[in-house]
């Protein structure tokens, strides 16, 4: 992936350093700031400078200098068609399903789309990876449990569950998650009629103050799966190249499809990542599975993301890999596909 620091972003833009700087500092253009006690330097990938001319409108490198920065910029980055829900999924757990969904939620909002996390998983690993604490009683269960008994549960009962999680370069809202949320969710079967369409309610009073809502789904069937689904416009299948992740693959599919077939809810099946891959002779064989199904499913984005310590060496920090100080071109590589997700979704929005 092709970086360029502050000179070279000025050069690009046909502008100088402090103009640069102060394009940079207002996100016309996002960029990495990387901080030390001595000085701050940018990081632009070539993608996301690409990405900044398609939302400006610009057809030339050179009109970034005529570009106001005034405050009505960031508008031009705002979903032109409303918000959108994706929720990442897979029947299995370690395939690092977590991890993705986080860090494509946090590429999101570096792209400057104001972002949700929604944590529907009860194992709550979303919730710590970017917070260092547990949401006992501070979580979506309470709502889901309010609901149960029939108390209000609007805008503001919602917004106080809703934690902000800031980082150098991007700020991501968090609707974290708790070991009960499962309980809570599968006692609601006896309370609702439609009760796959309780985490749909709840999402449609926050919406609007987001452009994309992330839900990172539990490993396993069930209402929390199917109310995720239900609330979501696309799916985002995480698997590894092994063969019970790969069957598990198809159970999930089917599910999805089966889901529409009884609630009338098309939801669709936009990509599948294919995490932890090695050089193999096995996981070749696996991934050419996965990706003649994608074909045959019309599933339109395949990504692949090599074996790294990376992923759980950022987990334990909490912070985002694109965060993380140290090797940025390294950690830049292992999520290029996460990034190119992320704008492809920004742009058609």
């Amino acid at each position: 992936m092709e970086i360029l620091k502050l000179g070279e972003t000025a050069k690009k833009m046909h502008v100088g350093p402090e103009r640069a700087r102060e394009i940079l500092e207002k996100r016309v253009v996002p960029g990495i700031k990387k901080s030390s006690s001595t000085r701050e330097t940018y990081y632009v990938p070539r993608i996301m400078f690409d990405y900044a001319k398609t939302m400006l409108g610009l057809e030339k490198d050179k009109e970034f200098k005529k570009l106001e920065t005034d405050d009505g910029i960031s508008g031009r980055f705002a979903n032109r068609n409303g918000p959108r829900v994706i929720s990442f999924s897979n029947l299995k757990g370690g395939v690092g399903k977590t991890s993705i969904a986080a860090n494509f939620a946090y590429n999101l909002a570096l792209l400057n789309k104001r972002v949700l996390l929604v944590d529907m998983d009860s194992q709550a690993n979303s919730s710590r990876y970017f917070a260092n604490r547990y949401f006992v009683g501070e979580s979506i269960k309470n709502l889901f449990d309010r609901m149960s008994r029939r108390e209000h549960v609007g805008y503001e009962e919602i917004k106080e569950k809703i934690v902000p999680i800031a980082f150098d370069n991007a700020t991501i809202d968090l609707l974290p998650s708790e070991l009960s949320l499962g309980r809570i969710v599968e006692l609601s079967r006896s309370v609702f009629t439609l009760p796959h369409k309780k985490l749909s309610d709840i999402l449609k009073l926050v919406k609007e103050d987001y452009d994309f809502i992330v839900i990172d789904t539990p490993p396993s069937t069930g209402l929390s799966l199917h109310m995720s689904l239900y609330a979501s416009d696309l799916v985002s299948i995480v698997t590894d190249a092994e063969d019970f992740s790969v069957n598990g693959l198809n159970e999930l599919y089917l599910e999805i499809k089966e889901l529409a077939e009884e609630t009338d809810h098309d939801v669709k099946v936009d990509s599948v990542f294919i995490n932890k891959v090695k050089k193999s002779n096995i996981h070749s064989v696996y991934i050419e599975a996965i990706a003649e199904m994608a074909v045959n499913e019309g599933i339109e984005n395949l990504y692949t993301i090599k074996e790294s310590t990376r992923f759980k060496e950022s987990q334990n920090l909490h912070i985002p890999l694109i965060e993380y100080k140290k090797e940025l071109e390294k950690k830049l590589m292992i999520a290029e596909s996460m990034l190119e997700y992320a704008i492809e979704k920004a742009v058609e929005a």
